[in-house]
């Protein structure tokens, strides 16, 4: 049976001592959205209607990712994980600045949190769990036009006729 309009329960994230974040599973939609934000960052900040800031980046201007393919693939993959994340997470608590003090929930403060590679590679795990099954499943069993499951092999000789 498969199930239409099942309302998805939101999901509680630990992070460390004290902090948690409140999410749900990205679905396909949010992955193209959050593509579409990184685009649009990428394209507004060479156009120069953006900064880097807004993302916590502190490497300069444009020129700084045409000159170095890594950084750029690096500062990509954030900012869609970052877009990823303002879309999913309904709430976090127990992240803080230096002194303690609570953060709100903004892209430059998200983006902060997932330069840590432990906390990045914990959230980005959650959140898009469901969309690498169903990369993984990939279109193994997609049906064929005679009505047979692709790659499968007949079981039994065709009947006489």
């Amino acid at each position: 049976m498969i199930r239409i309009g099942k309302p998805k329960s939101d999901l509680k994230l630990p992070l460390g001592p004290g902090a948690w974040i409140v999410y749900r599973e990205a679905t396909s939609v949010d992955r193209e959205a959050a593509l579409h934000g990184a685009r649009e960052f990428f394209k507004a900040m060479r156009a120069g209607a953006r900064a880097m800031s807004e993302y916590g980046f502190d490497i300069g201007s444009a020129a700084a990712l045409d000159a170095d393919d890594g950084l750029a693939q690096g500062v990509s993959k954030l900012i869609f994980n970052t877009e990823l994340f303002m879309r999913c997470v309904s709430a976090w608590e127990g992240v803080g600045d230096a002194d303690g003090a609570p953060l709100e929930m903004t892209r430059e403060n998200v983006s902060v949190l997932l330069k840590d590679e432990v906390r990045y590679t914990i959230i980005s795990s959650a959140l898009e769990a469901r969309l690498v099954t169903m990369d993984e499943e990939g279109n193994g069993s997609a049906p064929l036009p005679n009505g047979a499951v692709a790659g499968a092999s007949p079981i039994a000789e065709p009947a006489a006729s």
